[in-house]
């Protein structure tokens, strides 16, 4: 069965080089990159890595939109800054009601690969 994250994984492998994953709260990182290495099979050099940005379930629903949209784009350009091309979410709550990316999977910004540069 392919879950949400493998699907996220394989639309970020076809649209660019190596992918990145952006989540919300630490306690799942461990558990993300178990996820990523048993469904790519190892490690891969495609994987650039995982930014977690200590932002909550119930603060991502009721909290501050301007300060999610901030931290979600601070743990964007940090992956990015480790290589990646494409940044998956990795929560199913970073849906963002206000839509600062419409998808769960994104190529970067222009802007944001001229700045990697």
């Amino acid at each position: 069965m392919i879950g949400i994250l493998e699907s996220a994984i394989v639309q970020a492998m076809l649209v660019g080089q190596r992918f990145g994953i952006v989540t919300t709260g630490t306690g799942y990182k461990y558990i993300h990159y178990t996820e990523v290495r048993n469904f790519l099979g190892a490690t891969s050099e495609r994987f650039a890595g995982l930014i977690a940005v200590g932002l909550g379930v119930v603060e991502l629903r009721e909290g501050d939109q301007q300060k999610i949209v901030t931290h979600m784009k601070q743990g964007s350009r940090q992956v990015a800054e480790k290589g990646a091309d494409v940044v998956i979410l990795g929560c199913a709550g970073e849906k963002f009601d206000t839509c600062w990316w419409k998808h769960s999977s994104f190529t970067m910004p222009k802007e944001w690969r001229e700045w990697k540069a």
